[in-house]
């Protein structure tokens, strides 16, 4: 009975952890944004108070934001993620948002005004978004 229930359990754990493992981690298309600001209202709350803007941006668990604003730059990082950049009426800072390239409307350009939902990990030298959608 011991051996029976020691089995179980053994394989049970592993199918659990096994379906964690290959679960991997939901982008921001999946979830209600809990605020919508633009670019440099985003970049202008982190400058002000970056306690009170990761509280409310960041917060305790993934959470989407949608920010508007206009692209600065794309820039590719490795083969299958693209940062779009934009532009916060600082020349030092703006808000980077990674996206994936199978998720990167193919139409965007640099000066095109877009609507990003992602999911803000807080300031560095810029404000930066990861798992980012386009919005429409």
């Amino acid at each position: 009975m011991i051996a029976v229930f020691a089995t179980v359990a053994v394989v049970g754990g592993g199918t659990y952890a096994y379906l964690e493992y290959e679960r991997g981690v939901s982008g921001a298309a999946e979830m209600k944004p809990v605020a919508t600001v633009t670019a440099g209202e985003l970049l202008s709350a982190y400058t002000t108070d970056e306690a009170a803007a990761d509280q409310r941006f960041v917060g305790s668990a993934d959470q989407a934001i949608q920010v508007s604003g206009t692209i600065r730059a794309m820039e590719p990082v490795g083969s299958d993620k693209t940062n779009v950049i934009l532009e916060t009426g600082d020349p030092m800072a703006g808000v980077v948002c990674e996206f994936s390239n199978a998720d990167l409307p193919p139409d965007w350009r640099s000066g095109t005004e877009v609507t990003v939902q992602g999911i803000c990990t807080g300031m560095l030298m810029d404000v930066v978004l990861v798992r980012c959608i386009g919005v429409q």
